[in-house]
């Protein structure tokens, strides 16, 4: 089975640089092509790249935002049997295509595979935690300075789902995750209104996972296919994503709710009763309580989910993954 590896970036030469760097060097022997799908201000240069290391290199530049929309375009380049993604934040370890390939051919019922992410950097000096909800649990890390760094997956084990989850808490996110080309043309692509640069600033990634459960389809977690997220932030920076990611994860499980999915409802609910609580502890004098501009600033990105949500349900219809689906290439290389 071939691989189509796809990054998506936008004005983040040096990561992405270093993200090919990276990959370019690890066993690439199921892996057809890499494709670039750039949105950057201006496009990249890919000379620093021997051209005996260019072989197997896509690069397509496309003014515009949005990380949903730039997967779909990514998807509509592949050839691949499979599409597998990362960020231009992550280094892949070695075996990480081998095996991505390997779980697929051992097993033809798996539609899709996610795998372990951890923090980059010295892991010594890396503390990582579990945030457990009713749902499971998000692992992040922090590291002295007040770095901390998300969009982590720690599970020591492998398992496979074919039912509705907590995609983020069992499965993992956007960085490390692929699957057959054929459940594209079966399911539609990313949702558009979701993700970075987009109105909803992020969860195309659960959004299509969710999708993908509901329909039946069997998603694999595996600690096998590992890659490094190196994205630390700052308390103020991080504060600001999350904020952005619970823009999206409402929106979605919102959604999914007042389509008549229970479960989605019931995540949405308890959502709901968390932010509800953070808000009320406005008025109650507690010596960790954050800043009040904290609150404020949540309960806005719950009500902007709320908002996206009705509008996803009112609106949302999948962009298909047909003959006729096509974006404009500016340049390839």
């Amino acid at each position: 089975m071939s691989i189509s590896i796809a990054i998506c970036t936008r004005n983040r030469r040096s990561d992405i640089t270093r993200c090919l760097d990276t990959l370019l060097n690890i066993d690439l022997a199921p892996v057809k092509e890499i494709i670039i799908l750039d949105q950057s201000d201006q496009p990249l240069s890919l000379e620093h790249i021997p051209a005996s290391r260019r072989t197997l290199l896509r690069y397509a530049w496309r003014k515009g935002r949005g990380l949903a929309r730039a997967r779909n375009q990514a998807v509509a380049l592949a050839t691949g049997d499979i599409v597998a993604f990362t960020d231009d934040d992550c280094f892949v370890t070695t075996n990480w295509a081998v095996t991505i390939e390997r779980l697929f051919r051992e097993h033809p019922d798996v539609d899709g595979v996610f795998g372990r992410v951890l923090a980059y950097g010295d892991q010594s000096e890396i503390t990582y935690h579990q945030f457990k909800t009713a749902f499971g649990e998000i692992t992040y890390a922090t590291r002295p300075g007040g770095l901390s760094c998300s969009a982590l997956i720690d599970k020591p084990t492998s398992a496979t789902y074919n039912r509705p989850i907590m995609t983020l808490e069992h499965l993992g996110s956007g960085n490390n995750m692929a699957f057959r080309r054929t459940v594209f043309e079966h399911n539609g692509l990313f949702a558009e209104l979701l993700g970075a640069g987009a109105w909803l600033q992020s969860g195309e990634d659960i959004e299509f996972h969710y999708r993908l459960l509901r329909a039946h389809h069997r998603l694999m977690y595996t600690p096998d296919a590992l890659l490094y997220h190196d994205r630390w932030m700052r308390p103020q920076e991080n504060e600001s994503l999350q904020h952005g990611y619970t823009v999206g994860v409402i929106a979605t499980y919102l959604y999914f709710g007042l389509r008549g999915d229970r479960y989605a409802w019931n995540y949405f609910k308890y959502r709901f009763s968390t932010v509800k609580q953070e808000v009320v502890s406005l008025s109650q004098e507690h010596a960790e309580r954050k800043p009040r501009s904290y609150y404020t600033t949540r309960a806005r990105a719950f009500a902007k989910g709320i908002a996206g949500g009705i509008w996803l349900a009112l609106t949302q219809r999948h962009v298909q993954m047909t003959p006729q689906t096509s974006y404009t290439i500016t340049h390839e290389a």
